[in-house]
């Protein structure tokens, strides 16, 4: 079973890198065991990496091909959290959410347009039905016409 590890970790981080490079790479890179590192992946063990062998994992890293260094965008993340006060943090809550709303009644509206089987006014239907008429199908109503019938 693969035990989930917490986006912006540590834990996560190590998971990446081992993914592309390989566990027993990571273990020589850092001379340790491969159980050790495994064990520094693993969050619900005490055993936590030291900064210096990740920074060796993000620049073996780097050099397999990696876009990102894993470790340096954890580490920057993190502290750019720790940097936000309450209440930037509340504002950056406030608008993912917001966003996510939208997102979700565009999609939720898109849905009810495709299952009545019409299009909005503004995206002329064009496969006309064949109890519409061809010019009845380019007006076409919108969602909240066809809400009344619902």
């Amino acid at each position: 079973m693969t035990k989930r590890r917490e986006p912006i970790t540590f834990h996560r981080a190590l998971t990446i890198v081992a993914a592309h490079i390989g566990w027993d790479r990571c273990a020589a890179i850092c001379g340790v065991t491969e159980r050790a590192v495994r064990n520094w992946s693993d969050p619900d063990t005490d055993a936590e990496i030291r900064l210096i062998d990740a920074r060796r994992l993000d620049q073996a890293y780097l050099e397999h091909g990696g876009a990102e260094p894993p470790f340096l965008q954890v580490y920057k993340l993190q502290l750019e959290l720790a940097a936000l006060s309450a209440s930037e943090r509340s504002k950056c809550l406030g608008l993912a959410a917001s966003g996510a709303a939208k997102e979700g009644g565009e999609a939720a509206a898109a849905l009810m347009r495709a299952a009545s089987g019409f299009m909005s006014s503004t995206m002329p239907v064009i496969a006309a039905m064949p109890s519409i008429s061809a010019e009845k199908a380019s007006i076409a109503p919108s969602l909240s016409s066809c809400m009344s019938f619902w």
